[in-house]
């Protein structure tokens, strides 16, 4: 069973306890569930997109319990892997490159960056919002073997950026 959370809406003011999100879960590539919670601490909502499909929700928790890594409690007592942790998850690697992405996309506008001994590294220039083919090229002749995101294409430019974020 392949599952994906899609249409991913949160609702930072309102979460307390849990996130106040909405979504869908998608099962082979299809919509079946959507899913939902307050942000209160309370269940997630779990309904059925077509109602002659009520069973799909039970179908899944248990697909989550028998093939998903177990998770640790507080207590230290390890336990299944329902649907709604699984969303949870999802929800969370989900604000996490939300983030990425937007810190990537403030950063390429004021820094070279470049992967340098396994760490993200920049260069900045004081006072600048905004780099200019200057700033490039005093870079190319200081640095001439780092290669800078600056130059790949953006969405492998990111996909690097958001792995050595992941690893601070």
């Amino acid at each position: 069973m392949k599952l994906e959370l899609k249409n991913i809406k949160v609702c930072k003011w309102a979460s307390e306890e849990t996130h106040c999100y909405q979504a869908v879960v998608y099962v082979n590539g299809k919509p079946a569930i959507e899913v939902s919670n307050e942000g209160h601490g309370g269940e997630d909502n779990q309904d059925p997109i077509e109602t002659s499909k009520r069973d799909i929700v039970g179908e899944v928790n248990t697909w989550c319990e028998n093939n998903l890594p177990k998770w640790e409690a507080s207590d230290g007592e390890m336990l299944p892997t329902c649907l709604a942790i699984w969303c949870c998850d999802e929800v969370n690697k989900h604000l996490v490159q939300k983030a990425h992405k937007s810190s990537f996309n403030r950063n390429i506008k004021k820094k070279i960056m470049y992967i340098e001994n396994d760490k993200l590294e920049g260069v900045y220039f004081k006072n600048t919002n905004v780099l200019t083919e200057k700033h490039f090229e005093f870079f190319k002749k200081k640095y001439p073997h780092r290669k800078p995101l600056n130059f790949m294409p953006k969405q492998k430019a990111f996909e690097l950026y958001a792995k050595y974020m992941d690893k601070v």
